[in-house]
């Protein structure tokens, strides 16, 4: 089966492996829990997406070093590697790691740093970096934006807004997505996760070029219509959507019908720990569920590559390293 070759929506502090993260609380001094495994992945249904976001607790704990920021970068681009990814973007948002004295500039360059040796060892792989600005950090958005700009071109791809969707009203990011704009910086928006097809249609007017989940879309017809018009791709999660409930059941995941609507879809894991999954697992349950094929999948892939906050050189060479696999593949 296609494997999946290209990843959008993945967040670092997401895809601890369960070996580096008791390794880091052993390092700095901190408890294990007895469930670490347990600690880091959420259940199959959570509550809601408070519920999951829980899972990381330990991952923030230990993600406030340079060190640890930079050997896990490192150590996901290598898995990713190893995978068979043609090209995956990671975010995170630098402010989250912040509390033992590190700032956003800091934390950045130590991500970069962890990106540049893993792809030392891995050329094939291209990796972007998107910050991520967090839901109610007001204070913090100036000194994301600014790295954000500050390393634009050296890594940093773009920019994005995660975390519990709905506690702010998405119209209230207007002013720093502008300011986004103005810089020339891409972004993505996590919207349409908790039900809201309005911010769908906010963050379009943002700008934003890709949407992050988009789930809420398929209740309304204006919002389908703006997203095809737009050419804004869907970053589709699906096993992550299941464990918030952005759907109700498996069965009644939208990534089908978003297809068959001529819309811009692409798959991801959101978090690979979280959610216990891989690209290539997500792959396989959509087939399975959907009855995606492989020819499906790898036009996916172009979408995705084609929607890659990367410059069109780079773009143009990642595209004829995904057209080889596919060919290897079919022969």
């Amino acid at each position: 089966m296609y494997p999946g070759r290209v990843e959008l929506h993945l967040h670092l502090d997401g895809a601890l492996t369960e070996a580096f993260a008791r390794e880091c609380l052993i390092k700095q001094g901190q408890k294990v829990p007895e469930d670490l495994a347990g600690a880091l992945a959420a259940k199959p249904l959570c509550e809601n997406l408070v519920d999951y976001l829980k899972c990381f607790d330990i991952p923030l704990r230990v993600l406030q070093y340079a060190d640890a920021l930079e050997r896990c970068a490192f150590d996901l681009v290598c898995r990713l590697a190893r995978q068979g990814l043609v090209y995956a973007e990671l975010r995170f948002a630098p402010a989250s790691h912040c509390t033992k004295g590190l700032t956003q500039q800091q934390a950045v360059e130590a991500v970069l740093r962890g990106i540049r040796a893993a792809r030392k060892e891995h050329p094939e792989i291209g990796i972007g970096l998107l910050l991520c600005f967090m839901v109610g950090g007001d204070k913090d958005h100036a000194a994301t934006l600014e790295a954000a700009r500050r390393y634009l071109g050296q890594g940093v791809v773009g920019v994005d807004i995660a975390g519990a969707e709905g506690m702010v009203p998405m119209e209230q990011y207007r002013p720093l997505f502008a300011r986004a704009k103005a810089e020339g910086i891409p972004f993505t928006i996590h919207a349409g996760e908790c039900g809201s097809w309005e911010n769908i249609l906010t963050a379009l007017s943002f700008g934003a070029r890709r949407i992050g989940h988009g789930t809420a879309a398929i209740c309304s017809r204006e919002c389908m219509d703006r997203l095809r018009e737009s050419g804004a791709a869907l970053e589709c999660c699906f096993t992550s959507n299941v464990q918030t409930r952005a759907v109700a059941d498996p069965a009644e995941h939208p990534i089908r019908k978003f297809q068959q609507a001529g819309l811009r879809v692409t798959v991801n894991t959101d978090n690979p720990t979280v959610s216990a999954t891989t690209l290539a697992n997500e792959h396989r349950v959509l087939a399975e569920r959907f009855g995606f094929t492989d020819e499906e999948f790898y036009r996916m892939d172009r979408t995705a590559l084609e929607s890659a906050f990367v410059s069109e050189a780079e773009k143009k060479t990642l595209m004829a390293r995904l057209e080889t696999l596919w060919a290897k593949g079919q022969e």
